[in-house]
């Protein structure tokens, strides 16, 4: 019995020792942060809060100091006074601080050049209880830190979408270049997503005011350190229902082909076509009229035709130059025919068969005639030749006494045998 109440009496001291004890150690001045991960650049605050205060367990005053890593942090604002990297913190109760409360708020900034790592946020210094006694805070103050990381590199896309397009080829984020076709719509949204949340995306301004026909469209994606750059290129052909008007201009078929003194089948969507022409044809003379009276119409090879295959080419081009049609004449010219006399008369013609006997006895007679007449060509000459008068010796009725008569008298002669 007697040790049994020793017992007591001993837990009822310790209980008595104990609780100013435990008292003392609820109290808490501890630090807290508006953000853990940060980026150099970016603000911040740090809150200083006392807790486990109240009527029993009062605090009369408190000189804290709040120590920080300033080669990464910048202090801005707040706390009563700053000395190097040590912010003081004091208070003084009137009369006692009976709840909890909070100390500071202090604003900072991470380090432009911070490196990666830990930037710690240590609290130290004394406070008095109500009852005068104080209390160094190294087993009451709770520290903190904070986490600085490095600006992103990364300037890749994790996705890239044209609503109501198709990409081609689809998206890779290797892949830098697209194409996409899009229906009059002059306006479109690009859907670009970067790999790094902290990359800047930016869109080229002509992705909301589209032209016809082709426009490229750059997304730039630029890491969050600045340092780098990925631009992709989406190729965005816009096609537009064309007006009465723009089909006219881009018209470049024929409403008629006609070719002077031949006959031609003429089929607007028929591109070629063939022709036969006799030897006195040398060139045609060939009209192609154009829907579009605007659009140019060319002939080539019309004006000269070759014996055999000739390949006339008509091609028109559009008013507004964007097609091209063509169309194909294959002119055959045949070749010379020699006339050929006919020297038989008609089988069933009996009045010609008398004409032509007559004709050829006529001309066997004829034959023979003339030939007989060359035949005796002699006999015909002398018949129808005239006899020549003979000539009479002249008389000479003086003579030189130098002449020689015998030799002139040859002479004579001579003469006269030759004429006869």
């Amino acid at each position: 019995m007697k040790k049994r109440f020793l017992k007591g009496i001993t837990l009822f001291l310790l209980m008595v020792i104990a609780l100013p004890i435990n008292a003392k150690a609820a109290i808490k001045f501890s630090v807290s942060k508006s953000a853990d991960n940060l980026k150099p650049g970016t603000q911040f605050n740090v809150s200083i809060k006392g807790t486990g205060i109240d009527s029993s367990n009062s605090i009369s005053s408190y000189n804290l100091n709040l120590e920080f890593d300033s080669t990464k942090l910048e202090y801005i604002s707040g706390g009563n006074s700053i000395s190097g990297n040590v912010i003081n913190l004091t208070g003084q109760g009137n009369p006692n601080f009976t709840s909890d409360f909070d100390v500071a708020t202090i604003s900072f900034k991470v380090s432009g050049g911070a490196n990666q790592g830990q930037a710690p946020l240590v609290l130290k210094g004394k406070f008095k209880l109500g009852d005068g006694e104080e209390i160094d805070c190294k087993n009451n103050c709770n520290s903190s830190q904070v986490t600085v990381m490095s600006f992103g590199t990364d300037s890749s896309l994790s996705s890239l979408e044209i609503p109501n397009a198709t990409l081609s080829p689809s998206f890779s984020s290797a892949q830098t270049n697209y194409s996409a076709t899009i229906q009059d719509i002059t306006s479109i949204k690009i859907n670009a997503v970067p790999t790094d949340k902290n990359a800047n995306v930016s869109i080229s301004e002509n992705a909301k005011s589209l032209q016809k026909g082709d426009n490229d469209v750059n997304v730039v994606v630029t890491s969050e350190d600045g340092q780098s750059k990925t631009t992709y290129l989406v190729k965005v052909t816009l096609k537009l229902t064309p007006t009465e008007e723009e089909l006219l201009k881009a018209n470049a078929l024929l409403k008629g082909l006609k070719i002077k003194n031949q006959k031609i089948e003429f089929d607007q969507n028929e591109k070629k076509y063939y022709l036969t022409v006799p030897y006195k044809v040398k060139s045609l003379d060939i009209t192609a009229t154009p829907v579009n009276a605007k659009a140019k119409v060319e002939i080539q090879g019309y004006k000269k035709l070759y014996v055999g295959k000739n390949t006339i080419k008509i091609v028109i081009t559009s008013e507004d130059k964007t097609k091209v049609e063509n169309y194909q004449i294959i002119v055959t010219r045949e070749d010379e025919k020699k006339e050929i006399v006919q020297t038989c008369p008609d089988e069933v013609s009996s009045r010609e068969w008398i004409i032509f006997t007559v004709s050829m006895l006529f001309t066997f007679t004829l034959g023979i005639v003339l030939g007989y007449i060359v035949c005796k060509k002699d006999i015909i000459e002398k018949v129808f030749k005239k006899k020549k008068n003979k000539e009479e010796p002249v008389m000479v009725e003086t003579l030189s006494d130098t002449v020689d008569l015998s030799g002139t008298i040859k002479e004579v002669n001579n003469k006269k045998k030759k004429q006869d």
